[in-house]
């Protein structure tokens, strides 16, 4: 979003007068590279289940949904430079809490739910970041990385041996299901798959929006700073234990709405929503897309739930081994991610050079 206006050669005969020469060079080039497309694929978005069957939308839906997960991921990873093995922690605590809100409290208002929900999230990555940090921490002074990878792979773990343990609250083993109505506003209003998509299309894009504004801040700037010199910014005066903690409650927050709408998308949640085989998910989802751009997780969850859909029609057996490809393929031939390999191509393809 720094790039600096892309002016017109003096005497172009396309501009007509001064005024659109002033203007042209007033528009950012980046508003046109990157805005433009995200518009337009915002709208495609939007349209979409007026021309698509229902299944489709559904899995429109699933995409954005991780797409969510895997970006909140990369709040910490591609932005702080902490990666996580158990950030499914809180996209299990969000979904958790919104099934016992809804299943057992009996709340209706889908807005109640998901607030609450992002409370009980934050309190449990405030509680969990707090030791991991104070004790093993990353970067710069750090014990041993590897311990605190070891350390969140151990929070998802935990939490989900507590689902199963609980029973008369989380159902046990067999989770929570029929996680199904909602009531927007307190009016009775109905919730169909139609009308989730679009619910989960507002949600996703607002969430988008904030954490865009969260890494584009001050705030996010000294994330990016202490992921490439952590020494540096301690010596410039940064608190930077806070800055990982406070990244980490705010990853994990995006985290816990993605669970949200998951539970209300799948209609259930089970243990393993809480423990790695979910964690790996969105570790795909941002080594795939890519930790140094934006929206990469995004675009690579289009991918892995195109890829999902297919093995579970064909090859359903086979879906780990298909799993696990895809990180082999990833790593092999695309080691920057998607994200990386399509803004390039769009660079490319905007600024007339040859591929």
């Amino acid at each position: 979003m720094g790039d600096s206006p892309r002016e017109l050669p003096a005497g172009d005969t396309r501009v007509a007068d001064g005024t659109a020469t002033s203007l042209a060079r007033k528009i950012p080039r980046s508003l046109v590279e990157i805005g433009l497309p995200v518009l337009v694929i915002a709208v495609i978005v939007l349209l979409l289940p007026l021309f698509i069957p229902s299944f489709v939308s559904s899995l429109v839906s699933k995409m954005m949904i991780y797409g969510l997960f895997g970006m909140s991921l990369n709040i910490i990873w591609g932005y702080a430079g902490i990666p996580s093995f158990g950030h499914a922690a809180f996209f299990g605590v969000g979904g958790y809490a919104a099934g016992i809100l809804f299943l057992k409290v009996g709340i209706s208002n889908f807005w109640l739910i998901l607030l609450l929900a992002i409370v009980a999230a934050a309190v449990v990555a405030a509680i969990l970041g707090f030791p991991a940090f104070r004790v093993f921490g990353v970067g710069a002074g750090a014990v041993n990385p590897i311990y605190f990878l070891l350390a969140t792979i151990a929070f998802g773990e935990i939490l989900s041996r507590v689902a199963i343990a609980v029973r008369p609250v989380t159902g046990g083993s067999t989770g929570l299901s029929g996680i199904k109505k909602l009531d927007l506003a307190g009016f009775g209003f109905r919730m169909t798959s139609g009308r989730y998509y679009y619910l989960v299309f507002f949600i996703v894009v607002v969430c988008l929006f904030v954490m865009y504004r969260v890494v584009n801040s001050h705030y996010g700037y000294a994330l990016r700073g202490i992921h490439d010199n952590e020494r540096r910014m301690q010596a410039l005066g940064y608190n930077t234990w806070l800055y990982k903690y406070t990244s980490w409650i705010i990853a994990g927050v995006f985290g816990s709405v993605a669970g949200v709408l998951f539970a209300f998308f799948g209609s259930t949640m089970i243990p393993n929503n809480l423990a790695m085989v979910t964690s790996d998910i969105a570790f795909l989802l941002v080594i795939m897309g890519s930790t140094t751009t934006f929206f990469g997780p995004l675009v690579a969850s289009v991918v892995y739930v195109g890829v999902e859909y297919l093995a579970s029609l064909y090859l359903p057996d086979r879906w780990p081994l298909i799993f696990g490809a895809m990180f082999v393929f990833t790593i092999m031939v695309i080691p920057q991610g998607l994200g990386v390999f399509i803004l390039k191509w769009w660079r490319r393809l905007f600024s007339g050079s040859p591929a």
